[in-house]
């Protein structure tokens, strides 16, 4: 076989090798995007339908429904909300079937009627056939499968057991009849991209088997230092040419490298000195043969001489086996200096001591801890502002609603205003919690101090009177102006107060005191709580640290004071 063949046959498996793997990749991001798709469908119907679901459930209780026993008969009976769910199926191509089941998880409407009453079937979930792998997504897509799910269940805050449960179910089948076309397309292109590769391929063959031994012999020429001779332009190809200049250009950089093969050697005692770990190499006979590092600075010493027996490391030296980060007390004029000590013994009997300072490692420690922290934070800021987004939703759609309803009454206006920027700035905090590992922004503007107080207080009053907590104000003068963030002031002035509530679980008072003195602004806020324990004080500035049972449920308390703000403003 002759080496243009090889050359060809080589070429030609790897080509091959490189489409078929591009077409798998591309089959997987069609099969993934599709995927995506039908769960972004599955999660926009569903949330449609638990929406909905509330609207229609809240209509039922003010016509007298009001035991939860007749909640489940109140939505089977529900004609309209079947309608939304037979027309939120035909809309959607991967979508086959939306159910609502009670809490004895029979289906109480479907759209497929015919399964009303039922029970509600246990399907995998759509999000568990995304986690797998390549290779098993596009076999079980592909495969005449069960259908997947999204299933949401709904309850109250106190109750574990859900009241209902919405079942979104989406089709394999359905799913393929819309992959097949992007599929056509991706074999197509494959298909094309390996002709053209195979027909390229045989026309390089050629060419480079010609100068592939000019180009060995320029590779012998380097590996003895000669050097590789220029190119001639007029009977070198222009990619040979260039290859062979890159070939000289290696000689010189081999040979320049033998040159300074020396120089090397002697940089690296200097680079030993500038470590900050100590090197020390003893002998079999436990001899001094070399060190470096930060050797003399950590041992405090000259090392010239120096006998190992006779400090804290001999006995270490003359135990078997390696060692790691062993701690001993060095002794020195100013007392014992704590040393981490690692040894790594080699065949031939020698030793590497490694020493190092403790209070660098503790710093590397702390400086992890910090970033593990960060991640975990990263991970949480996804959470946090799905389970504050959706009810964020519900609060502006009510807000609008509300709006429309007292649309002659001035006062009540104001306060739904007052409201509505308060939402705006809640959504302005989840984005702040998205973007948390980017710098925050400020948005500097001249501000009332006094006037920001006066509005946390009188947010947070209501919920205080529903705990027995009296919220008192007060401002000297009435008006304090300066520059600075208003939201984010809001925000720390309101984390502080909703924390002053739950700390005075049998009531008591809650101040906000403004006061300008000196040309300087204080702001003062205090409780008659239960205080901060002294043993979890240096832990307050933790990021996300709490001694609730539930630390997420205390975000709701911003919710709870919203709610009954408006229950106010209907008054």
């Amino acid at each position: 076989m002759s080496f243009k063949l090889k050359i060809l046959l080589l070429t030609a498996a790897l080509v091959s090798g490189l489409v078929g793997a591009l077409s798998v990749v591309l089959l997987d991001n069609l099969v993934t995007s599709n995927l995506q798709n039908s769960l972004r469908l599955a999660e926009l119907a569903a949330q449609q339908t638990k929406e909905l679901l509330l609207i229609r459930l809240e209509e039922a209780w003010k016509s007298g429904a009001a035991e939860r026993r007749l909640w489940s008969p109140a939505i089977a009976a529900d004609t309209r909300l079947a309608t939304f769910l037979e027309n939120s199926v035909a809309q959607a191509p991967s979508l086959v079937e939306i159910s609502i089941a009670g809490d004895d998880n029979r289906v109480l409407l479907s759209s497929t009627r015919a399964k009303a009453g039922a029970p509600l079937p246990e399907r995998q979930s759509l999000r568990t056939l995304l986690a797998l792998g390549p290779f098993d997504r596009i076999r079980r897509v592909f495969a005449h499968g069960p259908d997947y799910e999204l299933r949401i269940p709904l309850g109250l805050v106190d109750d574990p057991r859900p009241i209902f449960t919405i079942q979104v179910l989406v089709s394999t089948v359905l799913l393929r009849d819309s992959i097949h076309p992007g599929l056509e397309s991706i074999g197509t292109a494959s298909l094309a991209a390996l002709v053209t590769s195979l027909l390229f391929v045989t026309l390089l063959a050629g060419f480079v088997s010609r100068n592939l031994r000019r180009i060995a012999e320029d590779i012998d020429l380097i590996r003895h230092g000669e050097a590789v001779p220029q190119p001639d332009a007029q009977t070198s190809s222009p990619e040979f040419a260039a290859v062979q200049t890159k070939l000289s250009l290696l000689g010189a950089e081999v040979r320049d490298t033998a040159r300074t093969a020396a120089d090397f050697r002697s940089r690296v005692n200097s680079v030993l000195g500038r470590l900050e770990e100590g090197i020390l190499l003893f002998d079999a006979e436990q001899k001094l043969i070399l060190y470096g590092g930060a050797s003399q600075r950590l041992l405090g010493q000259p090392l010239d001489g120096f006998q190992v027996s006779r400090t804290p490391i001999g006995p270490l030296l003359r135990e078997r086996g390696s060692l790691t980060e062993h701690l001993v007390q060095w002794p020195s004029a100013t007392g014992a200096t704590p040393l981490l000590v690692t040894l790594d013994r080699f065949a031939d009997g020698r030793v590497l001591v490694r020493l190092r300072d403790p209070e660098a490692r503790r710093q590397i420690e702390s400086q992890m801890e910090l970033l593990s922290r960060l991640d975990a934070i990263n991970r949480l800021t996804g959470g946090v502002a799905h389970e504050i987004k959706n009810p964020l939703n519900s609060i502006a759609a009510r807000l609008a609603l509300l709006e429309s309803m007292v649309e002659e009454d001035a006062e009540a206006e104001e306060e739904i205003r007052v409201i509505g920027e308060e939402v705006e700035r809640l959504d302005r905090v989840v984005r702040t919690f998205l973007d948390f590992t980017r710098p925050v922004e400020m948005v500097q503007k001249e501000l009332d101090l006094a006037q920001i107080a006066r509005e946390v207080a009188t947010l947070v009053e209501p919920d205080g009177a529903r705990r027995s907590v009296a919220v008192r104000f007060n401002s000297r003068p009435e008006s304090i102006p300066l520059m600075g963030d208003p939201d984010l002031l809001r925000q720390a002035l309101m984390n502080l107060a909703v924390n002053a509530l739950d700390a005075m679980p049998q009531g008591g008072t809650l101040s906000f005191d403004v006061e300008l003195k000196s040309k300087e602004a204080r702001m003062i806020v205090a409780d008659t709580g239960t205080g901060i324990p002294e043993s979890q004080r240096e832990r307050i500035f933790q990021l996300y640290f709490t001694t609730k049972r539930m630390g997420r449920v205390s975000g709701w308390r911003w919710f709870i004071a919203l709610c009954n703000f408006m229950a106010v403003a209907l008054k």
